[in-house]
């Protein structure tokens, strides 16, 4: 089996092409093997914190010719998902700056914490936010009492940061969930499939007629979106999950490498 077998290849960025910011060079080498082979090639994240644009200079600064508009954030997946399925245009944002940025982008107008005293936005948005306050985060669960609706970026409970394990988007979500006894209306990131739906759209590419293949480093959020949505999987053991992980879990991979340079 090799990765350029496929029409549309997917990846994962934390834990298959960067840990904690630094280079995993040989599934990057496999990756820009695969762009130099005119190979269609997509990077999927749950950090809705990214800026589409700096994350592809980032990468492009790696020898990876990646274009913002083939990296899809949780973010953006949310903003897209409001914006064709939902008739939602005022939004109150817990997030970061990528996410801020990605509804903007896709012409959502933004509320404050002074705004919702007048008015109740058409949706609460919620994503990783380290600076959250706890004010900002009780106007927010005002806003979904009040009516608006609930969407998540991603559930992730914690993210590894060099400082140990923190607070992930789902942690800030479920305060929301746990005081309003209600869950989220939509959770756009992995392991829901429309991250993959959204890969499509964005490709052009026939869902029913090209091959596609989701490259990740978690059993539970990669692996598990791909299966989902019915296209093959690659567990690449760079990041989180490990061999004794599959052998105990019931999501299963179609397979298991090292690095993508057996793949390649």
């Amino acid at each position: 089996m090799s990765l350029n077998d496929y029409e549309l290849i997917i990846s994962d960025v934390d834990g298959v092409l960067m840990r904690e910011g630094e280079p995993i060079w040989p599934n990057i080498y496999a990756i820009r093997n695969l762009i130099d082979s005119d190979r269609k090639v997509l990077l999927l994240t749950n950090n809705s914190g990214f800026s589409r644009v700096l994350l592809s200079r980032q990468l492009n600064s790696l020898g990876l010719k990646i274009s913002p508009d083939h990296i899809i954030t949780s973010g953006t997946a949310a903003a897209i998902y409001m914006k064709e399925k939902t008739d939602i245009k005022t939004v109150f944002v817990v997030g970061e700056e990528g996410l801020v940025e990605e509804l903007k982008n896709h012409g959502f107008r933004l509320l404050n914490t002074r705004d919702l005293e007048e008015e109740t936005p058409d949706a609460v948005v919620v994503g990783l936010d380290r600076l959250c306050t706890y004010e900002k985060l009780s106007a927010a669960m005002r806003a979904v009492y009040n009516g608006a609706k609930f969407i998540v970026t991603n559930m992730d409970r914690l993210w590894p940061s060099r400082d140990g394990l923190k607070l992930g988007a789902g942690a800030l979500a479920n305060a929301i969930s746990y005081a309003l006894k209600r869950t989220p209306d939509f959770v756009a990131g992995k392991p829901n499939p429309w991250m993959i739906e959204v890969a499509f759209m964005i490709t052009k590419l026939d869902r029913g007629f090209n091959k596609a293949v989701m490259i990740g480093d978690q059993l539970e959020t990669d692996i598990k979106m791909g299966i989902n949505a019915g296209i093959d999987t690659v567990l690449v053991l760079t990041g989180i999950s490990t061999t004794k992980d599959v052998e105990n879990s019931d999501v299963k991979p179609k397979f298991v490498v090292r690095t993508l340079q057996e793949l390649i």
